[in-house]
């Protein structure tokens, strides 16, 4: 059960991705499109609808945490792919190997650059002391789309940011334990650079 909406995610991606040719359709309505419900947005549906299990699908037109979660996933990774159709930007989150491709932690890196320290902290902080859905994700489409013209070669785990943005709209508490999570991705220092810059 826990796993169903990263699952529905990543299977989608790696059909819009095809195996090196990327659907560049359904990629451009995602980019245009902020929003399931959007006209644009019916493009994905086939790849969506047929990714997610039946209960997890809208009965009355009113779109399902799960369609939204997965959706918004999506256009942000359709975002984060714009231009690039030599690889695919969505890579799975290896901890056993040490690889973190989450989206907080791709950021805590950009973080690094003072010039724009600042500026992304406030728009981070728009996010983490957020606890409406809707604003954390139209919150996140502005941050990728930061990131991929900042530092466009980072893989991102967007599978996992699909199951995040699902808990985020269960409750307020589910909400403020997924910020808590990004905040501590975002914020944490790298115990390895921290030692390298006390010496």
């Amino acid at each position: 059960m826990k796993a169903r909406i990263k699952r529905a995610t990543a299977q989608t991606i790696h059909q819009i991705w095809a195996g090196g040719a990327p659907n560049k359709a359904v990629l451009a309505a995602l980019r245009n499109s902020n929003s399931i419900l959007n006209r644009n947005a019916t493009v994905i549906w086939p790849l969506l609808i047929s990714n997610l299990e039946k209960k997890d699908l809208s009965r009355n037109g009113e779109p399902t945490y799960a369609e939204k979660a997965v959706y918004a996933a999506l256009r942000c990774y359709a975002i984060y792919q714009q231009g690039n159709d030599e690889q695919c930007v969505y890579a799975p989150t290896d901890y056993q190997n040490g690889e973190y491709n989450d989206l907080f932690t791709a950021l805590a890196a950009l973080r690094r650059d003072t010039a724009i320290q600042e500026a992304l902290d406030r728009r981070v902080q728009v996010v983490l002391g957020n606890s409406n859905a809707d604003s954390i994700i139209n919150a996140l489409y502005h941050l990728v789309a930061i990131l991929k013209s900042k530092e466009a070669q980072r893989k991102i785990d967007f599978a996992q940011l699909g199951q995040e943005l699902y808990y985020i709209q269960l409750n307020r508490e589910s909400a403020r334990q997924v910020c808590l999570r990004w905040g501590q991705q975002y914020y944490r220092i790298d115990d390895q650079k921290q030692s390298k810059k006390e010496k």
